[in-house]
């Protein structure tokens, strides 16, 4: 059974995903009661794709049709399945044609060894690709009008402002937020008394202003703040472009921000600015004229091999990588100037992680070797070895006792007192088994997790050197949960470092 929330939805527009998938799912489940179909599998498909790529579940989903797992696919209509493009309905085609998979219907049974299944079946995917197109189109022309009519369209609502719902209409309009309000009013005044994006940054900092969500501030959130023309009372639309591009044989989305204000619209919007349309103006003039001391690459590489990994051990924060002054990589804490923790030379930080590693792995290994570790997934194959001849030998007492009372051994009283005691006992053992059959696979998977883990890591260690930056950042991501980064100005570099496999006790 597969279940998908989509805009195709029109019944179910003011119900949740979840209400909604509830209702799909009741349709189905009657009607494989109805026709005595046994569901061996349901997939809940709440994640929002046009493509099959941005979809997991259907990815699974036919990955096991395909290896023909399956009799038939129960959907409430043919556009749960799809929406996307000709090549996605295509392969979706095939892998029910070539297994022999029927496609299951409240309507309509579509058998793809039939014919005139076939074409009908590519003919509703074909017209349900229209129909999401048509929605589409609709769905961008009725943004385009809200924008004009000076509606706020994002669901959250920019630094300064709350999102209101409109009355008597339909839309959102902003309501400023007094507190961040002036906030917004000092970096602008700042701005344009001559400071720059890293100092406006600092300042916020030192004087512990937080951002909205606790965040520190960075000279990034704020020159995204002063290009913004929301705090003049204007709404920006089509700044904000989706990209797409082949990469590797598959579909990729990428947002895009358009810098030239020529490239999108600009409207009036309904809420109240909190700066004026002149100030906003010389902000980017200034903003243009002043020169910027940051060098943005056309084509971004990764030079950190340990980012989305590294924190800082005192504040909790990330631990960025820098340049000093003499173009030498650094690390540095990101909230330094809080917590004051002292920055360290990048290479040497590196030795030292992977120096940490290497001993971690050698002692993992050395344990294996000379103590060995006993199996969670083998003592649970054990237990269940254990229970199933428990269970054989109290079917056997049960049998027994069915034969002593027609011998007349037994008094119906006796018969029924040890038939009570017996099935007592095959449930206490058959809900142990049946929790441990629940638990094996988990286990079986965290098994083969841990014993490729150590191979993967030694591999990485004795290749390390000759691998791209991004490389080695994917594999320590494979291997490590975090690293904790300490450091004091008149200490030693202390790293803690947490692989995903702990060491025994």
């Amino acid at each position: 059974m597969y279940l998908r929330k989509s805009r195709f939805d029109r019944d179910y527009a003011e119900f949740s995903v979840e209400e909604t998938l509830k209702r799909h799912k009741a349709i189905l489940d009657k009607l494989a009661s109805d026709r005595g179909y046994r569901i061996a599998k349901v997939y809940y498909e709440v994640v929002s794709g046009e493509s099959i790529a941005a979809r997991p579940q259907i990815q699974e989903m036919l990955a096991e049709v395909s290896e023909e797992f399956y009799a038939g696919v129960l959907v409430v209509d043919l556009e749960r399945l799809a929406r996307g493009n000709g090549a996605d309905q295509a392969y979706i085609s095939q892998v029910f044609q070539f297994s022999g998979t029927k496609i299951i219907t409240p309507n309509k049974v579509y058998d793809p060894s039939n014919e005139f299944d076939e074409e009908y079946f590519e003919f509703g995917l074909f017209m349900s690709r229209r129909e999401y197109k048509t929605i589409n189109r609709r769905l961008i022309r009725g943004r385009e009008s809200s924008a004009a009519e000076g509606k706020y369209l994002g669901s959250i609502a920019p630094y300064g402002y709350q999102r209101i719902k409109l009355p008597n209409e339909k839309g959102y309009s902003l309501e400023p937020l007094p507190e961040e309000a002036e906030v917004v009013r000092t970096v602008f005044d700042m701005y344009l008394g001559g400071d720059g994006t890293v100092m406006i940054a600092n300042y916020l900092n030192d004087h512990h202003i937080p951002t909205r969500h606790g965040e520190l501030w960075t000279y990034s959130s704020i020159f995204n703040m002063l290009k913004n023309p929301v705090y003049c009372g204007k709404i920006r639309r089509g700044w904000c472009k989706q990209v797409k591009r082949i990469e590797n044989g598959e579909v990729k989305r990428h947002i895009k921000h358009l810098r030239d204000p020529g490239d999108y619209e600009i409207f009036q919007g309904l809420h109240p600015p909190l700066i004026s349309e002149d100030i906003f103006t010389e902000a980017q003039r200034v903003r243009t004229e002043r020169p910027s001391n940051a060098h943005v690459k056309e084509d971004f590489e990764l030079q950190n091999a340990f980012a989305g990994l590294i924190f800082c051990a005192k504040c909790g924060k990330r631990i960025g990588r820098t340049v000093s002054n003499r173009g030498v990589p650094r690390f540095r804490c990101v909230n330094h100037r809080n917590c004051h923790t002292a920055s360290y030379d990048y290479a040497k930080t590196e030795e030292q992680v992977i120096s940490a590693l290497r001993q971690w792995v050698k002692g993992y290994t050395v344990e294996i070797e000379n103590v060995g570790f006993e199996s969670e997934a083998d003592s649970c194959r054990d237990r269940i070895g254990q229970l199933t001849a428990e269970l054989e030998k109290l079917n056997a007492q049960l049998d027994n006792a069915f034969d002593l009372v027609e011998q007349g051994l037994y008094t119906k009283e006796e018969f029924r007192r040890r038939k009570e005691k017996i099935t007592g006992s095959q449930k206490s053992v058959q809900s142990q088994l049946d929790s441990l059959y629940e638990r094996l696979p988990a286990l079986e998977e965290q098994a083969d997790f841990h014993e490729n883990l150590i191979p993967q890591t030694e591999a990485l260690l004795d290749s390390y050197d000759q691998m791209a930056v991004a490389e080695r950042n994917k594999l320590l991501k494979e291997i490590l949960y975090r690293i904790e980064y300490r450091k004091d100005h008149d200490g030693a570099l202390e790293i803690d470092i947490y692989p995903k496999i702990p060491m025994k006790q």
